[in-house]
């Protein structure tokens, strides 16, 4: 009987760890599973990291959630929607400059690095979303 019962707790921790694929929480909504070369994701705090040094932040949600949520100081909103392969971003105009995306979750932030780089650009990083992000964020009329 405690044997069974053993197994039965080890089996329902492998589950819940198989879906714990990310290293934030919470986890974004549907599993990232995008592979490419140009294309890493980071932590919030390496994202803080690299907004510190100058990167350029997308963020990729409609202006409606940026209003409401709050947005990262020094963000450009520039909704998923909005973005088009091939169409170079003003933001961003150089294809080898670093870019930083992120939405609520870190799902549209995948979507558009997979836009973004098959455009051209070489250094994508998803940042996950504002979920995840425990630093301040600026104007939001909702609390978290």
């Amino acid at each position: 009987m405690l044997r069974a019962l053993f197994l039965s707790s080890l089996t329902i921790l492998a589950i819940s760890n198989a879906h714990a694929l990310e290293p934030v929480e919470p986890q974004p909504a549907v599993p990232l599973t995008f592979t490419n070369q140009a294309y890493q994701k980071v932590v919030p705090a390496e994202a803080l990291k690299m907004i510190k040094e100058g990167v350029v932040v997308i963020d990729v949600r409609n202006p409606i959630e940026r209003l409401t949520e709050g947005y990262i100081k020094g963000s450009v909103n520039v909704p998923l929607s909005s973005l088009k392969s091939g169409a170079k971003l003003t933001a961003v105009p150089d294809f080898d400059q670093k870019v930083l995306v992120h939405c609520r979750s870190g799902v549209r932030a995948e979507n558009a690095a997979r836009i973004l780089i098959s455009t051209g650009y070489k250094h994508v990083y998803n940042m996950y979303g504002t979920l995840q992000w425990p630093y301040k964020l600026e104007n939001a009329i909702l609390s978290k």
